[in-house]
């Protein structure tokens, strides 16, 4: 600080005479060494002023209690101490500390469900083995492309993980950006890892035929195992007095299964379905539940995941004959069949977790001669036999749920059949008839006065 130890002057009134107890003014002048547009030193002056009524004595104190305060450049010490903790902290925050903040936040504002979360932080960690303990502002993008390099070695993992690892980074740099504790995101600099061509197995159409009778055949069986088990039950008399009912769980699978083939649903959307989004009269189903691997049931991700979807006859008169019969065994156990109860139901009227549902499709379908026939590929084989079979692709994307029809054409691009040289002749036919019709103009005689 310069210009002494600061200056007291007495403050009067404006004829000069002064106030009763006196005011002082405590003025403390500092020089501030600062920077020019260009980074040339400069040097500016700073004052800190306080007004007070009282003796000069008291002036003074106040004066000395500003010193102690104000450091040389005119800042407040205990200001400048905060700043300082708060800097050091910034650079010993590591990439798994601040990653635990970024979960934090994304967990309080509820932008992500818990199991997109619990995903989202299994990733993550491949890339904490190799950064986790290094300080947020000390990692460069060289040694980001380096822990890819070996997260993909030891790791084998695809491409596809790689570039959600890569999204995720790079989400994280980007709150730390708005929190001031790095300025630019290195992931920027970074090449982002291409995403695998996914495999996308569907079915043929001779494939689904033969899956379809496999499914009928398996609901007949299903239907004459139950009532032969029920009649039997009900002659050594163990009808009364149950808890559940034997057999409900397995015919809801196979239900399950005609749905997914003749709708393209996904898993969880067939098993969250109940009878109140099912429109036997209209032969139509609607999609606005989705059933997670907890049993939890959520609404679709985008508003195009509601949808309507037409059902065919045999599958409609499946269901018709299906939920008469649920309808009359849940009775048995006193469970009333609601529009809330589900379609695809356990032995007691409750819906059926997806988890449990797939320990069944994977032992049904290899007694069926579809060993390692994922549920989800009847999803694929729905729109690739629609797109190759001419159905036009807003019908596609309007049964798949998608948001947009580019989504559906990322998908299923190559199921579309090849019509060039059916347009190219089109082409040729209409040129061809264009030119006929102005040929047949010139023959006609001029108008002769």
């Amino acid at each position: 600080m310069e210009y002494g130890d600061g200056s007291i002057t007495e403050i009067k009134k404006p004829d000069g005479k002064s106030y009763n107890p006196k005011k002082w003014r405590v003025c403390l002048s500092f020089t501030v060494e600062t920077q020019d547009a260009e980074g040339n030193p400069k040097r500016k002056r700073k004052k800190v002023q306080r007004n007070i009524s009282g003796t000069k004595a008291q002036a003074k104190a106040l004066r000395d209690k500003l010193i102690e305060e104000y450091d040389e450049q005119g800042r407040l010490k205990d200001a400048v101490a905060l700043e300082k903790q708060i800097e050091e902290a910034r650079k010993e925050t590591t990439l798994s500390d601040f990653i635990t903040t970024w979960n934090d936040v994304r967990i309080t504002i509820g932008k992500a469900n818990q199991r997109t979360i619990k995903e989202d932080l299994t990733r993550l960690r491949h890339i904490e083995e190799f950064l986790g303990n290094t300080p947020i502002t000390q990692i460069t993008p060289q040694m980001i492309d380096s822990a890819y390099a070996r997260i993909r070695s030891e790791h084998g993992l695809s491409g596809t993980t790689l570039n959600r690892i890569h999204i995720l980074l790079k989400n994280v740099f980007e709150k730390a950006i708005d929190y001031d504790i790095i300025v630019k995101n290195p992931c920027n600099k970074v090449e982002t890892p291409r995403v695998n061509t996914p495999d996308r197995k569907a079915l043929s159409e001779e494939e689904g035929a033969q899956l379809l009778d496999r499914i009928e055949q398996a609901e007949a069986a299903e239907y004459r195992a139950y009532m032969e088990k029920e009649a039997r039950m009900a002659r050594i008399g163990k009808t009364a007095d149950r808890a559940s009912i034997r057999g409900l769980r397995a015919l809801g699978n196979i239900i399950a299964v005609r749905i997914g083939l003749a709708t393209g649903m996904r898993r969880g959307e067939v098993m969250g379905l109940a009878w109140e989004h099912v429109n036997l009269e209209g032969h139509a189903i609607t999609v606005r539940q989705s059933l997670d691997v907890k049993g939890n049931l959520k609404a679709p991700k985008t508003n195009a995941g509601i949808r309507t979807l037409a059902i065919d006859a045999a599958t409609c008169a499946s269901l018709a004959r299906w939920k008469a019969l649920q309808m009359a065994e849940l009775a048995k156990i006193y469970v009333e069949q609601k529009p809330g109860t589900p379609v695809c139901c356990t032995d007691t009227g409750s819906f059926n977790r997806p988890d449990n549902f797939e320990h069944w499709w994977a032992k049904w379908r290899e007694e069926n001669g579809f060993a390692g026939l994922k549920f989800h590929e009847l999803r694929h084989t729905q729109a690739t036999v629609l797109l190759s079979n001419n159905v036009d692709l807003k019908t596609v994307q309007t049964r798949m749920g998608h948001a947009n029809p580019s989504i559906t054409l990322g998908w299923y691009a190559h199921a579309i059949p090849e019509n060039d040289h059916d347009a190219a002749q089109m082409l040729g036919n209409l040129f061809a008839k264009a030119g006929e019709n102005s040929e047949s103009d010139d023959e006609c005689p001029p108008n002769v006065p």
